[in-house]
């Protein structure tokens, strides 16, 4: 980005910080207001955004079928120049290199097949992995209580976590939970 663009972004910031001064919202029309303006910036950031994917699909589009062409008609050619290295074959030119690479085969794998001739042929060598993870969703909502529909918690020694509990009051080993302040957020209709 060239330093002229940076300081005008950097204007543009300073010039809507001073635009969005803070007002003191004493009714719901003030309150409204301000709403208004903040759907008039999402929608505005919503249509910026569609128009400017939009163009960046069109871009890669142009690119990646400018490199299918371009692949098309330098791959004969590659076969008629003198090329230099064995495994990578490469033609160096003023404006770029051409390259020839030997790959790998791609491999189907069926674990299903695979896991067990594994187990018995190489069972210690550690080529099978075996993974083991709570559901803890599945679990939060056993120990949710029934009436509240909230977890049931008590302090932890450091005062600042809490520790989850069962019906009987077994803390759950292995689970804290931070207690956070609560999240503001508006919702343009």
């Amino acid at each position: 980005m060239s330093e002229a663009r940076k300081i005008e972004l950097e204007e543009e910031q300073e010039d809507l910080q001073e635009e969005l001064q803070e007002v003191a919202v004493l009714d719901d029309a003030s309150a409204d207001m301000i709403i208004k303006q903040l759907k008039d910036a999402e929608d505005q950031y919503d249509r910026m955004k569609a128009w400017y994917d939009n163009q960046i699909k069109k871009l890669r589009d142009i690119r990646d079928r400018t490199r299918i062409w371009a692949e098309t008609c330098l791959r004969p050619y590659m076969d008629m120049v003198p090329t230099t290295g064995k495994k990578i074959r490469s033609y160096e030119m003023p404006g770029g290199t051409l390259k020839l690479s030997a790959q790998d085969p791609e491999f189907d794998v069926d674990d299903e097949i695979l896991v067990p001739w594994l187990e018995k042929n190489y069972a210690g060598a550690g080529l099978v992995v075996v993974k083991k993870e709570a559901k803890w969703g599945d679990l939060k909502n056993l120990l949710k209580d029934q009436k509240t529909k909230q977890l049931r918690t008590i302090g932890a020694d450091d005062g600042t976590t809490l520790r989850i509990v069962t019906a009987d009051g077994e803390i759950v080993p292995g689970v804290t939970a931070r207690p956070r302040s609560e999240k503001f957020s508006i919702k343009c209709k």
